[in-house]
């Protein structure tokens, strides 16, 4: 649903433009995120990087042949690979316009994000000014220091309305010792870059430092760079680009050969970062990660064998939404579990295929990935289909007030990585290992990306939910609507015994030595017991009448203070009823639980006994001899 004040300002800006009385009158709406057929101003971007101890990145754009007398600047309120509202528009300040001579010009705020400015009397040409506040290192957000600018243009470059479309040319000024690397250029040199429009000026971000270690490989004519920035110690990159190597040699052997010269892997090494990220970009990706180059190799690898793959899936061949860009308000898609989620399930394939991962390390991962999907409440409430769409809930999204997220919702990644495990075995197994998932992802690029340009945005057009069934079936010579009716739009149990077996595998599932009793609850440590931060439906803590933020205490008067919950739950075996202390509201009581048996279970991917001679083949093409 549109808020009004978007949907009102944005039916301003189309009344701006004699090309959209057209099309309404004509009955033909714009479709989300295109642009209306105005006449192309001459947009030029300049980028200053001149405060760095105060975090303020400069921006000017000029925008010539103007012929209306309004034009209106709007600044994203989201960043395409990350489904939430950000809101950039809240880091914009010391707004100004000017005309061809220098002249002021008057503007007024339409909305948030949304700034008009009034062109009668510019001459033609309209110059805006702006600082923007920088300070995240984030795949979304942007920033700016006396090391490095790290900047993502969606947080950075307002767009003019009706004028997305149009090219455009941007240059940077750093200082003078620095080195800027992007997907724009090659030339660590170069400052200034042409854009054949403002979805490919915010598809190329930004690195420049003084302190870049800069190095390169080609892969099938295509040159590979790779750029290292580190706070930490001093980062050996020769085992990180050797790891790079076999990734980007596995993953481009799979796949049809990308549509670029070169791609540019950016790293980001920071010890005080508190959370890691990647973003994919349709030639170069952002990688950011607590530590060192030295310390986080594996993380970083494993992270660029996802990014990588993206150049083929999400970047090219895209759900339909994702490209051309409404940056105003959500763009929903139920087909991310596809998006990322095969793309995790195929970036796990290929660190087996380069040799990087071991079998063993390639099964303990899907393990791992089940058990995370068997343990999460929310798999029987939500599907992968409804877990892409409601993305902008909670794809790292701010929230303000309390959800029950931990216990109504799943990850697209978690179940879509293994749909596509699911997908991959079916898919052999059908076709006795003639067929497997990459022939599908290789149909769909064929006929949706290498397809005629659907718009201005680049070659192809996005895909339906309903195409990715029909592409698997045409692959798999069989009809899977059942396998898609249950893994992607329901919550019914995955098949896991029945695909596995196909290859001759099997999963065993058994409680872990020594875990303790289950309390079917998450709780975290405090200095007066533990709190208690979710409660799973069904398990010993609901049926007792624990809720969450209740304070426990005491277990059968034993401190937890003193001692871990975890240490006490251990002394008393599962069906045990034990009273806990329980605080809340500043009440103490008394209440009973019957305990469960281990929530920890060990999930393991091992070669089932008495396989036939067709499984151990399949086991030897899925996993490698």
């Amino acid at each position: 649903m549109i808020e009004t004040g978007f949907e009102r300002a944005r039916q301003v800006r189309r009344t701006t433009l004699t090309a959209v009385l057209l099309l309404a009158a004509l009955g033909a709406p714009l479709r989300a995120g295109e642009e209306a057929a105005a006449a192309p101003l001459q947009l030029e971007y300049l980028l200053l990087l001149t405060h760095p101890n105060l975090h303020l990145v400069s921006v000017e754009i000029t925008a010539g042949k103007v012929a209306g007398d309004s034009l209106d600047f709007v600044m994203p309120a989201w960043s395409p690979g990350r489904y939430a509202i950000y809101n950039f528009a809240k880091n914009v300040q010391e707004f100004e316009a000017l005309g061809a001579t220098g002249q002021p010009l008057a503007w007024s705020s339409l909305d948030k994000q949304t700034w008009r400015v009034a062109a009668g009397r510019a001459g033609g040409t309209v110059r805006v000014r702006y600082r923007v506040f920088a300070n995240d290192l984030n795949g979304s957000f942007s920033q700016f220091d006396r090391t490095h600018a790290n900047l993502n243009g969606p947080s950075i470059f307002m767009y003019v309305a009706g004028h997305k479309q149009d090219p455009l040319t941007l240059r940077v000024e750093t200082p003078e010792n620095w080195q800027l690397v992007s997907g724009f250029s090659e030339d660590s040199r170069a400052r200034t870059f042409l854009a054949p429009n403002y979805d490919r000026l915010l598809d190329t971000p930004l690195e420049a430092s003084a302190e870049i270690k800069l190095e390169q490989f080609q892969e099938q004519g295509k040159t590979i760079r790779v750029a290292v920035h580190s706070y930490g110690e001093e980062a050996d990159t020769a085992k990180l680009v050797a790891g790079l190597k076999k990734i980007v040699g596995a993953e481009m052997a799979g796949m049809p050969r990308p549509d670029f010269a070169h791609y540019t892997f950016i790293f980001h090494f920071a010890p005080e970062l508190t959370m890691g990220d990647g973003m994919e970009h349709l030639n170069s990706t952002q990688i950011m990660l607590r530590g060192s180059a030295n310390n986080s190799r594996e993380e970083a690898l494993e992270t660029a064998a996802h990014e990588f793959f993206h150049l083929w899936n999400v970047k090219r061949l895209r759900p339909a939404g994702l490209g051309p860009f409404d940056y105003t308000r959500e763009v929903y898609t139920p087909s991310l579990w596809f998006a990322e989620g095969v793309t995790t399930y195929l970036a796990y394939l290929a660190l087996l295929r380069s040799g990087l991962w071991t079998r063993e390390e390639f099964l303990e991962r899907l393990a791992e990935e089940i058990r995370a999907f068997e343990e999460a409440p929310g798999r029987t409430l939500m599907s992968a289909e409804s877990s892409s769409f409601y993305a902008w809930f909670y794809d790292r999204a701010p929230q303000m007030q309390e959800t029950n997220f931990a216990n109504s919702t799943i990850s697209y990644y978690n179940k879509g990585a293994l749909l596509g495990m699911l997908l991959d075995l079916e898919i052999r197994s059908r076709t006795r290992g003639a067929k497997t998932l990459l022939d599908v992802l290789r149909l769909l690029y064929q006929r949706f990306y290498e397809a005629p340009a659907a718009s201005y945005y680049g070659p192809g057009r996005g895909y339906e939910e309903p195409d990715i069934l029909q592409a698997v079936n045409e692959v798999a010579g069989s009809d899977l609507v059942a396998f898609f009716e249950n893994g992607a739009r329901g919550v019914g149990p995955l098949p896991y015994d029945a695909a596995l077996a196909a290859a001759g595998m099997t999963l065993r599932v058994s409680e872990l030595g020594g875990a303790p009793p289950g309390l079917g609850a998450t709780t975290t440590s405090d200095s007066r017991g533990a709190r208690v931060l979710d409660v799973r439906p069904g398990g010993a803590a609901d049926r007792a009448g624990i809720g969450r933020d209740d304070l426990l205490t005491a277990i059968d008067n034993q401190s937890l203070v003193t001692e871990s919950l975890e240490t006490r739950l251990r002394a008393y075996p599962p069906g045990a009823s034990v009273p806990f202390t329980v605080e809340r509201q500043g009440r103490e009581e008394i209440i009973f639980l019957t305990l469960d048996p281990p929530d920890q279970k060990s999930y393991a991917i091992r070669e089932r006994a008495g396989a036939t001679a067709e499984q151990i083949a399949l086991r030897g093409q899925w996993l490698g001899r």
